[in-house]
């Protein structure tokens, strides 16, 4: 055969496994929908289970870059942390060994029996239907696999075919094929198969496929690390961390190749076992390793990547799955996170505001986890209301969980705002540079007189003292004051048709007249709860008063 026809050959195959490992993960994912992401962050509670969630995933859905990107996207949502992760991310490569097995065994010769059988279940499958594609491109991927052996097999004893691989099997050049060639197919588990199908029938030694698929196992990673590019802080650093896991490993059994080498003969086998059994023990080891000191490698993918913003997880910090059957007790809980929700409203205002001073990318991703954390809270503070509105309430223990209702209602609304001044900023960045550093000064002065009524509102809420109100009260007038001057002065700009006029200063006053407006009806909603509150204290006593 021509090597021209060798190329016509090779080529439609390889092309086909690409197409039905894309589509396999793509009808993995598909048929798990958001459970998929789900599953990783409610099973990561130590680093070993994430590594076995994210060897299993990974083993599904046949790509640990689908694995990583999506464990990175979780990371970046406030799912799940970047420890969290960690245990996925060196679970994944063990996952990816299971294409090389599959190969080795020569269990290739069954993709045509899938291929018939994923059509027919989804011709005739009804409630069964969603899995005929998975099955369909799970059967593609190893009859591409069997077209790519079946090409191969009759260059085995090819001189020239041999003398150009075995230019590769010098350490530099070799793990740089293997490198290049997973960036040029983005999939590993494409390297490690053809890397199989390759010593199956006898083109590299088992030391040239042992390089090959460490190069493979370091290009896995620049799929996570583009993605991360965008992403904020903690993500960059999972996307980081697995690069470092992956060059480590390599560094870590590279010294000890010849008896790395023997331990894997050692196993026993064929050529293709061999080198299937390589790519499982690498990961294996490696995986052991950094699991074992994981605290370590995390600090120091800080130091690389280092950054003062604090993780922000979608999580509840009060407020247990299982509310407790004493209602003054789950009460307790989610008034607590009712607190903790409003702290976090004012974070996000706080760190809005500083994005007039420092355009950070940072800053505003942050907020924007904000806001999604204080949008889950409302959905777990109201999830558990309505549990408990269930159980059998007093008058008073029924009027107090429809003030919560509100005031997390109202705590969501405030956080709104504080995302549309992000917003504001963010969408509107040549006004924003056209404003004068004076006029932003204003809008931070006037945001500092409404801080001090956020501020005096959660000392005591969601109850309310006489002296807070009053407080309050002097901050509202002092605040209109302001907001009346400032817009007094935006309309001389605007008459005037100055440089100034086209700038984001009313925009943003305005938004912050709008949020003080729900804070004042948060402060009539916590005179209510006080007032509810003396009354069951009064309640209570009168009910003594009649015992004696």
């Amino acid at each position: 055969m021509a090597p021209w026809q060798l190329v016509f050959s090779l080529v439609p195959a390889l092309i086909l496994f690409l197409y039905g490992i894309e589509h396999f993960s793509q009808e993995i994912l598909a048929v798990a929908k958001g459970k998929f992401g789900r599953l990783l962050g409610s099973l990561t509670a130590t680093p070993v289970k994430g590594a076995v969630l994210g060897a299993g995933v990974t083993a599904l859905v046949q790509s640990s870059a689908a694995t990583t990107v999506i464990t990175i996207g979780l990371v970046n949502a406030g799912i799940i942390s970047f420890l969290q992760s960690l245990g996925i991310i060196i679970g994944s490569n063990i996952g990816t060994t299971i294409t090389a097995q599959l190969v080795a065994f020569k269990l290739t010769a069954f993709g045509p029996a899938f291929i018939v059988l994923g059509f027919l279940i989804g011709l005739f499958g009804r409630q069964y239907r969603f899995l005929g594609k998975p099955i369909f491109y799970f059967g593609l991927v190893f009859f591409s696999l069997s077209l790519l052996s079946d090409t191969l097999l009759p260059y085995q004893n090819d001189p020239e075919i041999i003398s150009l691989l075995s230019q590769y099997s010098t350490i530099p050049l070799a793990l740089l094929a293997g490198f290049l060639f997973t960036v040029m197919v983005q999939s590993s588990s494409v390297t490690s198969g053809i890397v199989v199908l390759l010593a199956q029938g006898g083109f590299i030694t088992l030391p040239h496929a042992i390089l090959l698929l460490f190069g493979a196992n370091i290009g896995s990673t620049t799929t996570s690390l583009v993605a991360s590019a965008p992403m904020g802080l903690y993500a960059r650093r999972s996307a980081t961390a697995h690069f470092l896991f992956n060059i480590g490993g390599v560094l870590l059994v590279l010294p000890f190749l010849s008896q790395f080498e023997s331990l894997v003969l050692f196993f026993g086998g064929t050529d293709a076992q061999h080198v299937a059994n390589a790519h499982l023990l690498f990961n294996l080891i490696a995986a052991v390793v950094f699991l074992l000191l994981i605290r370590q490698f995390a600090a120091v993918v800080e130091r690389i990547i280092p950054g003062t913003e604090r993780e922000v997880l979608l999580k509840t910090t009060y407020l247990t799955e299982d509310l407790p059957d004493d209602n003054s007790v789950a009460f307790e809980q989610i008034e607590k996170e009712i607190q903790r929700s409003f702290e976090i409203t004012r974070e996000l205002f706080a760190d809005a505001v500083r994005l007039l001073s420092e355009d950070s990318r940072d800053v505003r991703q942050k907020t924007a986890k904000l806001r999604a954390l204080a949008l889950y809270l409302d959905e777990e503070i109201e999830r558990a209301l309505r549990r408990i509105s269930r159980r059998r309430l007093s008058p008073q223990d029924a009027t107090r969980a429809v003030l919560y209702i509100r005031m997390s209602n109202l705590i969501t609304r405030l956080g709104d705002w504080g995302y549309d001044f992000t917003e504001t900023i963010g969408s509107n960045g040549q006004r924003s540079a056209a404003t004068p550093a004076d006029l932003k000064h204003e809008v931070i002065e006037t945001y500092a007189v409404f801080e001090k009524n956020m501020q005096a509102l959660a000392t005591t809420f969601p109850g309310m003292l006489p002296e807070i109100r009053d407080a309050i009260k002097h901050n509202d007038m002092l605040l209109r004051e302001r907001l009346n001057r400032n817009y007094q002065l935006e309309l001389g700009h605007l008459t005037k048709d100055d440089e100034f006029a086209d700038s984001i200063v009313v925009d943003l006053l305005s938004i912050i007249e709008n949020a003080n407006g729900i804070v004042h009806v948060m402060r009539k909603l916590a005179e209510m709860y006080s007032s509810l509150s003396t009354m069951a204290v009064q309640g209570l006593a009168d009910e003594n008063n009649h015992s004696e």
